[in-house]
């Protein structure tokens, strides 16, 4: 089932898209304009933003459905002006999906350009997204799939 489970995630994961732009608006994005299939999602879904070494030891930051996963979206994104992200690669885990992806932004104070490259762990069981935890270095990403020593 693990290829099955790449293909379930990359019709989610976003890719050529400003997410500053799919997420400013003031209700969350219509799923049909952001090409995310909503049925790949459990009904019981849960997201985390986890910045462990960018910013020391954090709680991560826990978000339930879509809603609350587009919610944490739109902090994650206040002091970005711009917010490209790219998908590089999939990487099956078994009930894991890792994607890699390439970030390029621009601050909203000072347009500050930064460029990164995160991570993000897809959790799946009988073929939909249970967790996805996204982390902004992708080797933390790589740890935590059991996928780097």
């Amino acid at each position: 089932m693990s290829q099955e489970n790449v293909e379930v995630v990359k019709r989610v994961q976003v890719s050529g898209v400003d997410l500053v732009e799919l997420f400013k608006a003031s209700t969350p994005p219509d799923p049909s304009a952001t090409g995310i299939d909503v049925t790949a999602f459990d009904s019981e879904f849960e997201s985390e933003f986890i910045t462990r070494r960018a910013f020391g030891s954090m709680r991560p930051s826990v978000s339930r459905g879509l809603l609350g996963f587009a919610e944490s979206w739109r902090d994650w994104l206040e002091p970005w002006a711009s917010y490209y992200i790219e998908a590089e690669e999939f990487i099956d885990a078994g009930d894991e999906v890792v994607s890699l992806t390439r970030v390029r932004a621009r601050t909203t104070r000072d347009a500050v350009a930064i460029e990164h490259r995160p991570g993000a762990v897809w959790s799946l069981r009988d073929g939909k997204i249970v967790r996805v935890r996204f982390f902004l270095e992708r080797d933390e990403a790589l740890e935590a799939a059991g996928l780097l020593e």
